[in-house]
């Protein structure tokens, strides 16, 4: 059951952050999908087009990721051993089928992303070739994406007021982990909404940088909840996790009993947590590099306007650092619907146990993990001289 459930995890980041990373290069390349169609391509051709573009590039990733797979699996299964859920005797088997069948659903999770993102490219119309491709010329929230937000928010709310009338047992968190989960993912798709307020400060006595970053996060509330998910993910699993297994650990001080279920399992969700952090971090970190690298046209185009490198980077600091503090905001609050439910059964206070340094190291990291992949991003942009960029573009 427990690699099932690793294994499920992994498989959804993976798909949402292909999803995340596709639709960014969607919106990127409107202009140039248009004008397919502009020739007379069908949106059934231009669906095909993404489709295969994103398996080209997925296989040779696929294979790659094999061999490390395979250590990985050794080192989870060493964990187990050592926690006592699984017997000494056990030994990682990696045969050509667990392989094959790791391999196939990793593919396959790619190619629904690309299905899924692939949606708005061939709705893409026409006569976008002609002019500019505008981030405010599209609506906010599609239809698919509005009623899918607000269905997983439906989802995991009622999966937290079920865990409320739950026993106080092992199986606590098997509602009360997935109902936070299942906000975030929520959270993520709704953002868009979230986004759009940052531009009321725009018009605020604030610098002409802080001013202008404000504005760009508003005109481009797409692009921004694109780069803030994958972090709401990683926010709200991060918070939500460590906080319910530190309940559970206080909630069972004093010597270990043998045959303490919630003692053997302490250190198998550290180490479930651990690897989701690490994946999510992965496609935090690809989002953000690949969004910033694509606006090099756009740093041109501000560095013909007489703004300086320094102002630029400024701008995309402040830009950085609003999108992380979204995500951190809308992380917590899916990591409450894990943590606040759980601790009224196991200690009566909606108050998690734990350490608060745990939420600042968490907070802390998002925004560390969305500057270090954004700002020498975008100075080794800023390099390239502004006529450049923007013939490059």
């Amino acid at each position: 059951m427990l690699p099932a459930i690793l294994g499920g995890w992994t498989v959804a980041i993976v798909a949402f952050g292909v999803v995340s990373t596709v639709s960014l290069t969607i919106q990127h390349r409107e202009q140039e999908l248009a004008l397919l169609r502009s020739i007379a391509a069908t949106p059934r051709q231009i669906r095909q087009n993404v489709v295969l573009e994103t398996v080209i590039v997925a296989l040779p990733a696929v294979v790659a990721g094999l061999l490390p797979g395979v250590a990985l699996g050794a080192v989870v299964l060493g964990r187990l051993v050592d926690g006592g859920l699984v017997g000494a005797s056990t030994r990682l088997s990696a045969g050509w089928l667990c392989v094959a069948v790791g391999a196939g659903t990793s593919l396959a999770a790619a190619v629904a992303a690309a299905l899924i993102s692939s949606r708005r490219a061939a709705s893409i119309p026409p006569v976008r070739a002609l002019g500019e491709a505008s981030p405010s010329a599209t609506r906010l929230l599609s239809r698919a994406r509005a009623v899918g937000g607000l269905g997983l928010l439906a989802v995991g709310l009622s999966l937290a007021a079920g865990t409320l009338f739950m026993e106080n047992g092992p199986l606590l968190s098997s509602t009360a982990g997935p109902a936070g989960v299942a906000v975030a993912v929520g959270l993520a798709l709704l953002s868009p909404l979230a986004v759009t307020p940052v531009g009321w400060f725009a018009h605020a006595r604030l610098g002409a940088t802080a001013r202008l970053a404000a504005r760009n996060t508003r005109v481009r509330a797409r692009h921004s909840a694109g780069v803030a998910s994958p972090l709401i993910l990683l926010v709200g699993i991060a918070a939500g996790t460590l906080y319910m297994q530190s309940t559970e650990d206080g909630a069972h001080r004093g010597p270990a009993v043998a045959g303490d279920v919630g003692a053997q399992l302490a250190p198998v969700n550290y180490l479930i947590v651990t690897m989701i952090i690490g994946f999510s971090a992965i496609v935090v970190v690809n989002t953000l590099v690949a969004a910033t690298r694509r606006r090099r046209r756009e740093f041109g185009l501000l560095r013909l306007s007489a703004a300086t490198r320094g102002q630029v980077l400024a701008m995309v600091t402040v830009e950085a650092a609003v999108t992380a503090g979204i995500a951190v905001v809308l992380g917590t609050v899916a990591a409450a619907a894990t943590t606040v439910p759980y601790s009224l059964v196991k200690t009566g206070s909606p108050i998690a146990s734990g350490p608060a340094w745990m939420y600042l190291a968490i907070v802390g990291g998002a925004f560390l993990l969305v500057m270090l992949a954004t700002v020498p991003t975008t100075v080794g942009a800023l390099r390239t001289r502004p006529i450049d960029a923007l013939s490059a573009a």
